[in-house]
């Protein structure tokens, strides 16, 4: 099930959905980050291999992948916090 406004509606698993943008370099929080995979067509050779890697690391070791985007929010929290106790 998926939540569109108020209402829930069932989907198909198989069911992708692509965005694109003419931003030279989008901001998405480390949340959003962790469940979408974002490709950059202006990216380099060495880029593109990491960003392939992590995609086979996820269909390989999916365990693996999920601690990393734990890691990443994790990550995301102790630096607001850090912030928020300077800003004090």
């Amino acid at each position: 099930m998926i939540n569109i406004g108020d209402s829930a509606l069932e989907y198909n698993d198989s069911f992708r959905l692509y965005f694109t943008t003419r931003l030279p370099n989008p901001h998405y929080t480390p949340e959003i980050s962790t469940k979408v995979v974002l490709i950059n067509f202006t990216i380099t050779q060495d880029g593109l291999s990491d960003q392939l890697l992590g995609v086979t690391v996820e269909l390989e070791r999916k365990e693996l992948e999920n601690e990393r985007q734990r890691l990443i929010v994790q990550n995301a929290a102790f630096k607001k916090q850090l912030k928020d106790i300077e800003d004090k």
